[in-house]
């Protein structure tokens, strides 16, 4: 892990004028590809903000069993809830790919969500969307099929990654079916029978680990299952 100073995204929501205070208080640090940030127990020192890179948040379950909460690109905040509550971390932060994150410590953290209007804002903000995608993430888990479940995702991956192609939307997006898994709490081979079937309809078609939506309508429908 290496110390840097390095000019971060702006992340969604915040003022230039707040942007320019969280600059000025976080230390920037950049991290290797499949580095741990930080796992479940440890102290929660630092709000982080990605300013290149990705970041897999998890839990496991009792059993090791692991469910992706979120995939976090450049410009997104995570960690914040735990050091607000003063609690230890509950959930693991991996490093997806090599990237770059400002880390801002408890206190500052506390001294600007009192001192600075804005900055209290934005870090509400972030809090009220990280539960709104968790309660989503809940309701899939509870009421989606499986085929329904992977449909979303892949829906999810196009809305985010997509570029249209003379065939479909082709996601573009390196994700392999244990990881789609892991976001819908089921295993590697559901996801793959799903892809079979949506192969066999014309949904989708593989090649070389990429995917191709062919019929988003359809796929859309199978995704209210």
């Amino acid at each position: 892990m290496e110390t840097m100073t390095i000019k971060a995204a702006l992340p969604p929501h915040l003022p230039a004028d707040g942007h320019a205070l969280l600059l000025r208080h976080a230390v920037a640090r950049s991290f290797r590809r499949q580095t741990l940030i930080y796992s479940p127990g440890d102290p929660a020192e630092h709000l982080f903000l990605i300013e290149s890179g990705e970041v897999k948040v998890s839990r496991f379950s009792s059993e090791g069993r692991e469910l992706t909460l979120e995939h976090l690109g450049p410009g997104d905040a995570f960690g914040e809830l735990e050091v607000l509550l003063g609690r230890p971390r509950e959930s693991q932060a991996l490093a997806r790919l090599d990237g770059t994150l400002l880390l801002l410590e408890r206190e500052q953290l506390r001294a600007l969500a009192d001192a600075e209007p804005a900055f209290g804002r934005w870090l509400t903000q972030l809090m009220s969307e990280r539960q709104a995608r968790l309660q989503e993430l809940l309701e899939t888990l509870l009421f989606k099929s499986a085929n329904g479940k992977v449909a979303q995702v892949l829906l999810q991956l196009a809305a985010d990654h997509g570029e249209a192609t003379s065939s479909g939307t082709l996601i573009n997006y390196p994700i392999t079916h244990q990881e789609i898994g892991n976001l819908i709490a089921t295993t590697r081979e559901t996801v793959s029978y799903a892809f079979m079937e949506f192969r066999q309809r014309g949904l989708i078609s593989t090649c070389q680990r990429k995917t191709v939506i062919l019929d988003r309508d359809e796929l859309s429908e199978v995704a209210l299952a």
